[in-house]
């Protein structure tokens, strides 16, 4: 006989999950880039290990858009994102060495990978405003410089001030993602009973 489930929707925990996952994934992303940061300012010995650990973290964003809009997506933004941070990398580097010509170019590019990431974006959820999700990604770049400006400085107080900065506008962005996810596609946060 055929019984018919009830559906709770929407489903907290299911939100919950992904709200979780993708701060998770974008503190990381900023954790990750600040050791980075430290590591080239500083001229540490662990530079190449930290950069390999960071760029692990484009992945770990992506594969979270994958379980909603598919493999051909979550490798877009993982490129997407390996190239942002592969550009403030070599930013960074430029502007610890004094290469004011490099670094005007590196600042282009980023500034221009945050476009293509805002075209991607809202080109796959009518909940992503590419203008708003634009003016977030450059917020996200001025932030990040800021704080290597102020690394570099050695205002270390500041510097301090601005990651905390760079860390609420980047969980304010995972939590953009998640609830355009969850505005787009509800019936993934529904759950049988």
């Amino acid at each position: 006989m055929y019984q018919s489930q009830s559906y709770a929707c929407p489903n907290p925990s299911l939100q919950y999950s992904l709200l979780a996952n993708m701060r998770a994934a974008w503190e990381q992303h900023v954790y990750w880039t600040r050791m980075l940061i430290i590591s080239i300012a500083q001229r540490l010995a662990d530079q190449d290990d930290v950069t390999a650990r960071l760029l692990q973290n484009p992945n770990d964003i992506a594969n979270i858009f994958a379980k909603y809009y598919g493999r051909d997506t979550a490798a877009v933004i993982a490129r997407l994102l390996t190239e942002h941070l592969e550009i403030g990398s070599a930013l960074i580097i430029a502007l610890r060495d004094g290469q004011k010509e490099k670094a005007d170019n590196l600042k282009r590019q980023w500034y221009a990978n945050a476009y293509k990431m805002a075209d991607a974006f809202s080109g796959i959820n009518p909940y992503y405003d590419r203008e708003e999700l634009r003016k977030m990604l450059y917020k996200h770049l001025d932030l990040t410089t800021q704080e290597v400006s102020m690394r570099l400085a050695g205002n270390y107080p500041a510097d301090i001030k601005a990651f905390d900065l760079v860390e609420r506008e980047a969980l304010s962005m995972a939590d953009f993602f998640s609830y355009g996810i969850m505005k787009q596609i509800p019936q993934q946060f529904c759950q049988a009973d």
